[in-house]
């Protein structure tokens, strides 16, 4: 089994699974011999990617299917808990949570993201950030990915999204974030986590509390 990490918390569980499967053992981790959703990918990364996820639902003892809104946030099938998953090869990762929203991203930091900075950077954040410093600037990149991952946040850009500035990096650690909803403010804590070259950011957040 490759579970790199599995986090359980009153609110919500997180597995990340790094891939180092074939194909046919993933298939026998998830059980069963039908497989609807693969059949429509051809890639060979991507098919290990959409069955690590589902390997890690098992784990969670979710044993249903995974399926999506037009918007392709994922929601489980006859399940009322919340579901986000991302993937960098060869890692996977899926939060679940029976009562709080939930988004998160992997990214590896060797990723240019400088390249790309004027796309998700706020005009606060490039007054901050070091253009040199990957990987702050990776973990701003997961936690507005994490977000918007999130109900109701498709349709917001870069500069609708702020993260306060980062002083001190270490293995694990919080982010704060601000989002302009339409003529609101909303705030988030979020949670990161370095595996490998690898930052994985989540968010958890109780529904009642954000206002549309």
């Amino acid at each position: 089994m490759a579970i790199k990490h599995l986090h359980r918390t009153e609110d919500f569980i997180l597995g990340v699974w790094r891939l180092e499967e074939d194909e046919e053992t993933l298939k026998q981790k998830v059980g069963g011999t039908y497989f609807p959703g693969l059949a429509r990918i051809t890639n060979e990364r991507r098919r290990l990617e959409w069955l690590a996820a589902r390997s890690l639902l098992r784990e969670f003892g979710y044993e249903g299917h995974v399926m999506y809104h037009p918007t392709r946030r994922p929601f489980l099938a006859h399940s009322r808990s919340h579901i986000s998953i991302t993937h960098s090869y060869p890692f996977v990762a899926v939060i679940m949570s029976e009562k709080f929203h939930v988004g998160i991203d992997i990214e590896s930091f060797a990723r240019p993201f400088a390249q790309v900075k004027d796309k998700y950077l706020s005009k606060r954040e490039k007054k901050w950030v070091d253009n040199d410093d990957n990987r702050r600037l990776a973990l701003i990149w997961s936690a507005k990915e994490a977000i918007y991952k999130l109900p109701g946040m498709s349709g917001l850009g870069g500069s609708d999204m702020e993260l306060k500035p980062i002083e001190h990096l270490s293995d694990e650690g919080k982010l704060e974030a601000s989002v302009r909803l339409g003529n609101t403010i909303q705030h988030f804590l979020l949670n990161y986590q370095y595996l490998e070259y690898f930052n994985v950011v989540w968010v958890c957040c109780n529904p009642k509390t954000l206002v549309w």
